[in-house]
């Protein structure tokens, strides 16, 4: 004896749809334009400044060592504020309202707010 033959339930199409249709595609936002401006302008800004200042520390270094000198503290400082500094932007940028800001804002918060120190510090070592 052969087992009846279940009737096939009908289907409702719009459910069907709705389950198995491809997801849409997001759009992204447009970007500002000035804000991408602004903030590629003062990252440049920031590590032309900080390449300048490399540049010196690198160049004392290397007439300390010439002269016998230890220049572990010498090369050991300046890395050590950089990933200070580097640690404190990011967790900035990941702070919760800063989060809430555009992409291309947060970079021009954080080039803003990372920008003065390092030309300060140029300016100061190019006049001294």
């Amino acid at each position: 004896m052969s087992a009846p033959n279940p009737t096939p339930t009908p289907v409702n199409s719009a459910a069907y749809a709705a389950l198995y249709a491809p997801a849409p595609v997001a759009v992204p936002a447009p970007t500002n334009r000035a804000l991408v401006v602004a903030a590629a302008l003062l990252w440049g800004i920031t590590c032309s400044a900080l390449s300048l200042i490399a540049f010196f520390v690198l160049m004392i270094a290397v007439w300390s060592a010439s002269s016998g000198a230890d220049v572990t503290a010498l090369l050991l400082w300046p890395a050590v504020v950089l990933a200070g500094a580097g640690g404190l932007l990011t967790l900035l940028y990941f702070a919760p309202g800063v989060r809430r800001l555009s992409r291309e804002a947060r970079l021009t918060l954080l080039g803003a707010l990372a920008c003065p120190a390092p030309i300060a510090l140029a300016l100061y070592v190019m006049t001294v």
